[in-house]
């Protein structure tokens, strides 16, 4: 008796004890930093600097980044061009993000400001598409179709 039963309970745990494959969610994929950097100068002064874009994707739905300045060949921050705080979407492989608070230069020929001299934008309505890269370790700007955009920024994960 005890055999016949064997086969009978080794189907049925086999069926209850594997667990169906979670898909993971795009939150969860995009969920990290993301860095874009250049070289440049917005200034008269005879100098080129590196222009760093990062930006931060929680799982929650939020985003923050910041846009600083350092010289070449180092990471020590001079100043700050702008930083922003918002929300995500994805949705078919895109990402958008819609601003809540932006602060910005409102000077210029400068390549960055304090912090605390940014300036608060106006948000309203404002957000910015990005296509995702399908393993997620790159974000391409997507130029808007009222825009003129010469270059096209692409951050890649760093984390």
């Amino acid at each position: 008796m005890k055999t016949k039963l064997f086969p009978l309970f080794a189907l049925f745990f086999i069926l209850f004890s594997c667990k169906d494959d979670d898909e993971i969610s795009p939150n969860a994929k995009i969920e990290g930093k993301y860095r874009y950097s250049s070289e440049g100068n917005m200034s008269w002064i005879d100098k080129t600097f590196n222009f760093v874009d990062v930006m931060e994707f929680k799982s929650d739905g939020t985003v923050t980044g910041e846009s600083y300045t350092t010289d070449l060949g180092s990471d020590k921050i001079l100043g700050y061009r702008g930083y922003f705080s918002g929300t995500y979407s994805i949705v078919n492989g895109k990402v958008t993000i819609t601003y809540q608070e932006s602060y910005h230069m409102n000077i210029e020929d400068v390549n960055y400001l304090p912090k605390a001299d940014l300036t608060l934008s106006s948000v309203d309505d404002y957000y910015s598409d990005f296509s995702i890269a399908e393993d997620y370790s790159a974000l391409s700007f997507i130029c808007p179709s009222n825009a003129f955009c010469t270059t096209l920024p692409i951050f890649n994960k760093i984390n």
